[in-house]
């Protein structure tokens, strides 16, 4: 045998050595999860690094545009989406609430344009798997046939905001063009009058008195009470209704909720992770109920939450997670996937 065939059948043995021991698809599934969260945790310490939040914002950043949604089926991204996506628009200066995946773009003769990035959401699945006891082997049934578990986690998957998409033709072009306008133009945004009165609608009904005295808001988890400033303090209804909101996010994590860890001082991890929680948490209401999500932090909040996101690569999911649970509650709407 020469040396050129042993090679060659030393690479088809390693070929089929590899082919017969895939790596299962949890692991698999367990490192791309990593890797997203790695990319986007990246990204929001680099916006704070900057001093920017990026759920610092007016609600008219898309000038009555609407909320994020695809704009091919018209499905509006809910959970924890809207927070990421609002990441993504802060990153890349974008002015449209509108995305699409490539698939449903090439139905269009739409494609990205060169050198674009997707943008990472979130998306819910199911993992199965055959299921083994302490010693590695595997169960079967009375029947001999494997025994199957599942979990649901969840993986990151990319779309493409409409600036970053382009027809491939002059008419494809014209289409995704038309398309754009009449998707902004058909959002149709409550009065100013009717988002504050939906607000007070909703915040109002949260069964966590609040008194309305002093020069401080904050949430007393030992009291259960929220303490507001008195109304006449606020410079806008909006400013109000954002502040209040935080504080009722707080107070969704009390024991008797969802039980989140609320101790530490100001410069504990612990502090700044709840922090970071309330904060998105505020958003989500803020941008459900169509009003700024305008809540002052200081530089030492960003600078806090910078070291909450150093902690782990997956500490901006769990953050986001426990945020959409919390909005959830708050707005006493239930989601089958909270993010």
């Amino acid at each position: 045998m020469t040396t050129s065939s042993l090679k060659s059948n030393a690479k088809t043995r390693r070929r089929a050595t590899v082919s017969k021991t895939p790596r299962k698809t949890n692991e698999r599934s367990a490192e791309n999860l990593q890797r997203g969260d790695e990319d986007l945790t990246q990204h929001l310490i680099n916006l704070l690094q900057q001093n920017i939040n990026p759920w610092h914002r007016d609600w008219t950043t898309f000038f009555g545009k609407g909320p994020h949604r695809n704009i091919d089926s018209g499905h509006e991204y809910s959970g924890s989406n809207p927070a990421i996506l609002e990441l993504w628009t802060a990153l890349r200066c974008y002015s449209h609430p509108l995305w699409i995946g490539v698939g449903q773009a090439r139905k269009h003769n739409w494609m990205p344009r060169k050198g674009s990035k997707g943008c990472a959401i979130m998306l819910p699945v199911q993992i199965t798997y055959r299921k083994r006891d302490q010693d590695g082997k595997e169960l079967k049934d009375n029947d001999g046939n494997s025994i199957m578990g599942s979990f649901g986690t969840f993986k990151y998957s990319k779309i493409f905001n409409v600036q970053d998409i382009h027809g491939v033709t002059e008419e494809a072009e014209a289409k995704l063009q038309e398309k754009i306008r009449q998707e902004c133009e058909s959002f149709t945004p409550l009065e100013p009058t009717a988002r504050l009165e939906r607000a007070e609608r909703v915040l109002g009904a949260w069964s966590v008195p609040t008194t309305w005295s002093g020069n401080k808001a904050f949430y007393s988890p030992s009291d259960d009470r929220i303490t507001m400033p008195g109304q006449d303090q606020f410079l806008t209804s909006e400013g109000m209704y954002s502040t209040w909101a935080h504080e009722q996010l707080h107070s969704t994590g009390h024991k008797s909720r969802l039980n989140r860890e609320m101790g530490g001082g100001f410069d504990s991890v612990t502090y700044a992770r709840e922090e970071l929680v309330a904060e998105l948490g505020a958003f989500l209401v803020c941008n459900r109920l169509q009003i700024s999500s305008d809540v002052l932090n200081h530089a030492a909040y960003l600078k806090h939450w910078i070291e909450v996101l150093k902690e782990s690569p997956d500490a901006l999911r769990k953050c986001l997670s426990d945020a959409s649970k919390a909005a959830n509650l708050l707005c006493n709407v239930e989601e089958e996937n909270p993010m």
